[in-house]
Order: C-alpha cells, then structure tokens, then sequence
C-alpha cells in the first residue's frame, strides 16, 4: 500500500482520499479508522464535550449510567454501551464483562491472572480485569487486529 502525504498551505479544509482496487479488510480498518473521527458527546461537569472514540480507553457501566474514561478525563455518555458498541465496534472496541468494554488499540499488555482472568494494563498505566467469559471473544478480537496489521509481512 502506498501512503502519500501533501501539505498544502492554501487549502480551505483539510481531507483525506483513499484510493482502491478492491475493497479489503485493510481498506475497512482504515474507513473503521477516519470514521471514529465522527465522535460521540460526553458530559463533564453539566458541559458537553465531543469525543472521539479513539481517545477512549473503556467504557464502564455504574448505575446504569455509561461513562467513558480517557487518560486522565471521565465523561459521561448519554447512550447505552449497546448503543455504543454497535455504532463503534469496528474501531477496536471489545467488551470484558458485563459492565465493560476496552479499547483494544489502549492495552498495552495482556497478564494472566487467576481463575483463568485476564490482566489488561492499560496505555495510561491502569490495569483493568477481563472477566473469563468474555476471554475468548477478546483473543479473538486481539488476534484479528494482529492478523491485519502483519498480513503483508
């Protein structure tokens, strides 16, 4: 795959063109990708702000209210995680229990722990617990992104 970047100082908007021979799944990541960019809005002290999903480190659920948790920032989501998984599945989000979902591309390593659980420990340094039920969808999920990324190698 050829990349190409342009600076152009006079244009108006930025915009990115993505050419293609035929639809594959590299092409559907990178359309997964550029779309994440849509965002969704989250409230923070009765102030709504857009997120963008890849800023996203998880999704948890905490009487019945969704709150999305970034580096360092908290929001509070005014959908359901359904609503929320469905609309941005495709973006490497993968649920680990019940009550929540993580953003494969924010793990930055994978422990085991006992009863057959996970450790994910997380870019930001927080350690989250995937929940066994959910283990093999996650290693799924993980191995696919994986499987993508080095295909041409």
């Amino acid at each position: 795959m050829k990349i190409q970047y342009y600076k152009e100082p006079a244009l108006k908007e930025d915009h990115v063109d993505v050419h293609f021979r035929e639809e594959t799944e590299k092409i559907g990541i990178i359309r997964d990708f550029f779309s994440s960019f849509e965002g969704i809005m989250g409230k923070k002290e009765n102030v709504l702000y857009k997120l963008h999903p890849g800023s996203i480190y998880y999704l948890e659920v905490v009487d019945r209210k969704l709150f999305a948790y970034q580096e360092k920032e908290v929001y509070q989501l005014e959908c359901s995680m359904r609503y929320f998984l469905d609309s941005f599945e495709g973006n490497g989000f993968v649920q680990i229990g019940k009550s929540m979902t993580v953003n494969l591309y924010k793990v930055n390593q994978v422990k085991a722990d006992l009863n057959m659980r996970l450790k994910l420990l997380m870019d930001n340094g927080e350690i989250l617990i995937l929940n066994r039920t959910y283990k093999k969808s996650f290693l799924n999920a993980l191995a696919h992104i994986q499987e993508v990324c080095y295909e041409d190698y």
